[in-house]
């Protein structure tokens, strides 16, 4: 997986886990069924619940704190998956995803918004919520989960705020 999407392979795959090749095929039919469930897999291990979406910038920071909390307790093996080539390209994968949700979320300030705010505002709470931040947080201010998601909760909800009024002041 360190590697990329590029050289993962069923063998390699079925020798690393010391299963045959058809055991494998068993379960995923193709690569791409194998990078989707490994993705679903890191989802699952880090707590993150498809069906919980957020549907208000409230709830989104809420949502923040278990997300951070659970990436912050994640074990070494699960970390370091997520911070390989692999994890980087299944992240990419998942931003369109990602922006819908903090797009959906955000959608009861987004009329308050002109288009450019708005496209900045969403990039940016994807950043601040990205599991890199978990790490950033971690390693240039040493503060723990918890404390990151509480900046990061302040973070969303002042933006959705103070973007908000700044538009109301100078339209």
């Amino acid at each position: 997986m360190a590697r990329g999407i590029a050289t993962l392979s069923i063998p390699a795959v079925a020798r690393e886990a010391g299963v045959s090749i058809p055991t494998v095929y068993r379960y995923f039919r193709t690569k791409r069924e194998l990078i989707e469930a490994l993705g679903g897999y890191l989802l699952e291990k880090s707590g993150i619940k498809i069906a919980q979406l957020p549907r208000s910038p409230q709830e989104l920071a809420l949502s923040v704190r278990e997300v951070f909390l659970r990436l912050e307790g994640l074990d070494e093996t699960m970390r370091a998956a997520s911070v390989s080539e692999l994890g980087k390209e299944l992240r990419k994968e998942g931003i369109p995803m990602r922006l819908k949700v903090i797009e959906n979320a955000l959608a009861p300030v987004a009329a308050q918004f002109n288009e450019t705010d708005w496209r900045h505002l969403c990039n940016i709470v994807l950043v601040l919520t990205s599991s890199a931040m978990v790490r950033v947080f971690k390693d240039y201010l040493d503060l723990a989960g918890g404390e990151a998601a509480d900046t990061v909760t302040w973070a969303i909800l002042t933006l959705a705020r103070a973007t908000s009024q700044t538009n109301e002041t100078t339209q």
